[in-house]
């Protein structure tokens, strides 16, 4: 395999993530053959537009996404229609999506396989109200977390800074969802409403669903239908057990686009950042991302290509 000559490379970086940014940078520098044109952009107090940074990505051999889920979601989104390779150098509390795809989280390693051998998987994305996502969106539970987590105790802490939002979220009521997708229109009461582009929660062995992947070209609506303690904690059980999909409080939807409402309204958060709140619309992006990833890794691969 021959190794790809990357002579420019855009580095989009969150000045606020956890692990050091500065630090981060100046590794991957360190591991880059010289001489490389690095163009760094900071990313905004909020987020970039769709497209935003579309002739800077047109112009490098590869855009890498310093930061956490969020920032790997806001570099795709406006990096938009770019076929660009994006590579992730990790910087957030938990990286869910470097984990899923294989990807390393030493800004060494991370720059070895940007530089070195490696391969292009291309997957899915989806977007949400004019924002992309890569992994997970949702409504309830999950969203209300990340909605009442401190950004400042989350940098200090990492994943911990999750649980007094964990805490809180327990004790607020359901929602009445009102959903549409492909080919039906629902209502029911829930916690929490996921869409999912890929499995795993944390980590890709913690999974919702054995059948969700992101090079299928589908969106997975998984709605959590329990209403009683006793039957949250029967579907919690059956998540532990990774038979989530045995549960008679879980509803399972493939579908390419879904619209969410909710009474009263919930926040969204896509790939871990809250961006606004019921009602949404999403729909899936097939192939749309082309992610660097190391030779023969990543979960669930597909649809690879020498670099």
């Amino acid at each position: 395999m021959d190794t790809p000559t990357i002579d420019r490379a855009l580095v989009v970086v969150n000045p606020m993530a956890r692990r050091n940014a500065p630090r981060l940078l100046a590794e991957l520098r360190d591991a880059a053959p010289s001489p490389v044109d690095w163009r760094i952009i900071e990313t905004h107090p909020t987020s970039f537009g769709a497209g935003e940074l579309e002739p800077q990505a047109r112009d490098v051999d590869v855009v890498v996404a310093v930061g956490g889920d969020g920032t790997v979601a806001e570099t795709l989104t406006a990096i938009g229609n770019v076929p660009t390779p994006l590579a992730i150098l990790p910087g957030g509390s938990t990286n869910v999506i470097a984990h899923e795809i294989g990807a390393p989280i030493n800004p060494t390693e991370v720059g070895n396989l940007i530089f070195g051998r490696h391969e292009i998987r291309i997957m899915d994305a989806a977007t949400c109200n004019g924002r992309m996502f890569l992994h997970m969106a949702g409504a309830g539970f999950d969203s209300r977390i990340f909605d009442q987590t401190n950004a400042a105790l989350k940098r200090r802490a990492g994943w911990i800074a999750y649980l007094p939002g964990a805490a809180k979220s327990l004790r607020m009521p359901p929602a009445r969802f009102h959903v549409r997708t492909d080919n039906a229109e629902l209502e029911f009461v829930s916690p929490m409403v996921l869409v999912a582009n890929g499995a795993g929660i944390v980590r890709p062995s913690m999974t919702v669903l054995p059948d969700i992947t992101s090079t299928d070209g589908m969106l997975d609506m998984v709605a959590i239908t329990a209403a009683s303690g006793t039957q949250i904690a029967v579907v919690i059980a059956h998540f532990l057990t990774k038979s989530l999909e045995r549960s008679a409080h879980v509803l399972h939807v493939r579908t390419r686009q879904v619209w969410i409402d909710s009474d009263p309204p919930m926040p969204v958060q896509l790939d871990g950042d809250v961006v606004g709140s019921t009602p949404v619309e999403m729909a899936i992006l097939p192939a749309r991302a082309r992610m660097v990833v190391p030779v023969g890794k990543g979960a669930g691969r597909a649809k690879p290509t020498e670099a």
